[in-house]
């Protein structure tokens, strides 16, 4: 888990995580970037998902330093009061120890580089970027997509409640182009 961070004008954050073995990313848009903007988007999640789907999917979660994950408690501890996940740190200037993340990030960027605003982002063109990076077939995962690969191992019910749609291989886009059309 990381967050990806706007020009200086918007305060408007991305909280990204990743499932290493599917190559899986997932992004959500934070008003701000925040302790109370992260557990927002885990208890939104946990409500949408069910409190025993949310806690097999996120029951280990490898995370930075950062301010805003600096409340574990209050992201471990779900909706119903019950254990819903366990956070844990890299070493201090290790992100590599999250390395598949940061490749996500670079997708993300060849669509929303660095210095872009994401003052006028909505989810829905969050989701839209997101479902172009887990439609693009990875060597890792021999020719397949992260998206296939995570139907398998998941279930269409997950994926849908991630909101996550496959993207037929010959209309991937990874440009700004992709979000310039629907605006």
């Amino acid at each position: 888990m990381d967050t990806v961070h706007s020009s200086r004008e918007s305060k408007k954050t991305l909280l990204t995580m990743f499932f290493t073995k599917e190559k899986l990313f997932l992004a959500f848009l934070m008003n701000r970037c925040t302790k109370g903007a992260v557990r927002l988007v885990f208890d939104r999640l946990e409500k949408r998902m069910g409190t025993y789907e949310f806690a097999s999917m996120f029951a280990y979660i490898l995370t930075d330093r950062g301010s805003e994950f600096g409340d574990p408690d209050a992201l471990e501890t779900g909706i119903t009061g019950i254990q819903r996940s366990s956070i844990y740190y890299c070493d201090p200037m290790q992100s590599g120890q999250k390395g598949g993340l940061e490749q996500a990030h670079t997708m993300l960027r060849m669509v929303l580089p660095k210095g872009t605003s994401f003052e006028f982002l909505t989810q829905w063109d969050v989701n839209l970027i997101v479902n172009h990076i887990n439609s693009t077939p990875r060597e890792s995962l021999g020719g397949r997509t992260p998206y296939s690969a995570a139907l398998e191992t998941f279930g269409e019910e997950v994926l849908n409640a991630f909101q996550l749609r496959p993207i037929a291989p010959d209309e991937v886009n990874l440009t700004p182009k992709l979000i310039r059309f629907n605006h």
